[in-house]
């Protein structure tokens, strides 16, 4: 069963979320992190998934950050800082309202969400399963390019007026982005967390993805060095959508089967 709530977040903020209840007395707990410049459903991915959860005691939160969705707040909101706190606050909200079984806890997250879920890890050991959709999780410097937008340009930009102006090549928009957006997917580390990782992770990657480097699914699996069960999975024909972008509806078949089968097999 499908329920709206809305949390509020550690900036005053009300953070849209979804809960698909598990049917079980004491359920696992998944948090789904979507990608950049989409929302909560995922375009109805997450929303399938997690339905298909339910019948095997899985509760499923997922949400819109600041930016995204049906968010009150700009994309100048949107950093890693401010998704993970929308992480940590959905996270607490389903503690104390719903029976959790914490010893079977899992994360999921599509492109930049994958940098969120490994950064949230950080914080959140107790997490014993991570699914990787096309995962962002490289490191960036100054030299680097993410969605076709120099990174010294836009730190340039951000240091001089504590903004920089980002363009949306998915919407051909221009968005007013932080300084603590470019800040953060500098600094950050988003592999350093998943060395120490005992639990369970599957990353799914798709062979002609042009939007983040095919690689990033080795980096992580190679980051994973401590991991008791990790599985690495190209999907041949697959760019960056798993099919939504192409109508290549056996991607993304593949993606949600892949997906729900570990999920169902590891928690």
């Amino acid at each position: 069963m499908k329920k709206t709530v809305r949390i509020a977040s550690k900036r005053n903020s009300e953070i849209v979320a979804n809960i698909y209840e598990g049917n079980g007395n004491r359920n696992c707990l998944l948090i789904m992190a979507h990608s950049f410049k989409s929302e909560r459903s995922e375009d109805g991915r997450f929303s399938f998934l997690a339905n298909d959860l339910t019948a095997h005691n899985i509760t499923t939160i997922t949400m819109d950050f600041p930016g995204n969705g049906e968010s009150s707040e700009t994309m100048k909101e949107y950093c890693l800082d401010n998704c993970l706190d929308d992480m940590e606050s959905c996270y607490q909200y389903i503690k104390d309202n719903y029976d959790i079984d914490e010893s079977r806890m899992g994360l999921l997250g599509y492109s930049m969400g994958g940098r969120l879920i490994s950064l949230f890890l950080k914080k959140h050991p107790e997490f014993s399963t991570l699914v990787f959709w096309a995962a962002c999780n490289r490191n960036y410097s100054e030299n680097d390019v993410f969605l076709e937008q120099p990174f010294h340009k836009l730190k340039e930009e951000a240091d001089q007026k504590g903004y920089c102006i980002f363009h949306d090549i998915f919407s051909d928009c221009d968005d007013v982005m932080s300084k603590q957006f470019v800040d953060n997917m500098l600094e950050y580390d988003a592999l350093k967390p998943l060395h120490d990782f005992k639990g369970n992770a599957l990353i799914i990657q798709g062979e002609k993805d042009i939007t983040i480097e095919v690689e990033n699914g080795r980096w992580i699996f190679d980051a994973l060095r401590s991991c008791e069960n990790k599985e690495l999975y190209f999907m041949h024909e697959a760019d960056h959508g798993f099919g939504l972008w192409d109508g290549r509806t056996a991607d993304n078949e593949r993606l949600l089967s892949l997906s729900s089968v570990y999920l169902k097999k590891f928690m």
